[in-house]
């Protein structure tokens, strides 16, 4: 049962706020950094030999610049979208229709053979999901998987006190986009007494959030012209991944989890 800090989130509240949408989430020379990063992770995490790869969450690829699956698409021979809500998945087949496959479908309970996959990408996705059914939702990814396939795990971070901070006010007053937050160690734990291999972990994303809302207000004031100190502000935040701060900085963590052989 949901707590009132948790409201319970069925599909058909994605479909409402999908519907609802008027602008993208992230303005864009931010979403094309937050995309940057992602493809980065992938080209640095992926298996040596890669057949077949499931995107979780559409969000991105209906509604932003930050889309990845056009790239995956362009780098791997099989490639499957899915997404819990149907407007959001309808949405992305719009933008990028050359996707080996899209379906609907939660992220804890996947259409899918065991072993069907050699990579997964699950950008923000099991965030969405009450901690207690982490564990289960990581247990589904790693049905699918191929022994030695990984899967390209990003999480809003529980590192980062004012994003933690933002997500509960958020979710308190029940907009359902505010994700939970988690740490290395929850997801650690989480996958206690499974046989996952974490080797790697990092953090993403380092843009805090008022800039994205200010950026979105001067590019509408000054439309193009605002795109290079956008830019440079990117930059700048960019850089802080670099630091040993970064945990405290970055919106997300991510992580690489393997299936072993």
């Amino acid at each position: 049962m949901a707590t009132r800090d948790e409201p319970e989130v069925r599909p058909g509240d994605w479909d409402t706020l999908a519907r609802s949408m008027r602008e993208p989430q992230f303005q864009e020379q931010i979403a094309l950094y937050k995309r940057r990063e992602g493809l980065q992770l992938v080209a640095a995490w992926a298996p040596p030999e890669v057949r077949s790869v499931l995107k979780t969450d559409l969000f991105e690829e209906g509604f932003g610049e930050d889309a990845l699956l056009d790239a995956l698409i362009a780098t791997y021979p099989a490639v499957f979208g899915m997404d819990v809500s149907q407007v959001v998945t309808a949405e992305a087949r719009k933008r990028i229709p050359t996707a080996a496959g899209y379906l609907v479908s939660d992220a804890s309970v996947l259409p899918f053979k065991a072993g069907s996959f050699d990579l997964i990408v699950s950008i923000s996705t099991l965030d969405h999901l009450p901690p207690p059914l982490l564990a289960a939702a990581l247990d589904e990814l790693y049905r699918v998987l191929r022994p030695n396939g990984c899967v390209v795990l990003t999480l809003d971070s529980g590192h980062n006190p004012l994003h933690v901070f933002s997500n509960a006010f958020r979710r308190r007053l029940g907009r359902i986009y505010a994700e939970r937050c988690y740490t290395v160690q929850e997801v650690r734990d989480a996958m206690a007494g499974r046989p996952w291999i974490l080797t790697h972990a990092t953090a993403i994303y380092h843009v805090p959030f008022p800039m994205n809302f200010l950026a979105k207000k001067v590019g509408k004031a000054l439309g193009s012209w605002a795109d290079g100190g956008i830019r440079l502000a990117v930059r700048a935040c960019e850089a802080l991944g670099s630091l040993p701060t970064r945990f405290f900085t970055g919106r997300y963590i991510a992580m690489r989890l393997v299936r072993g052989a």
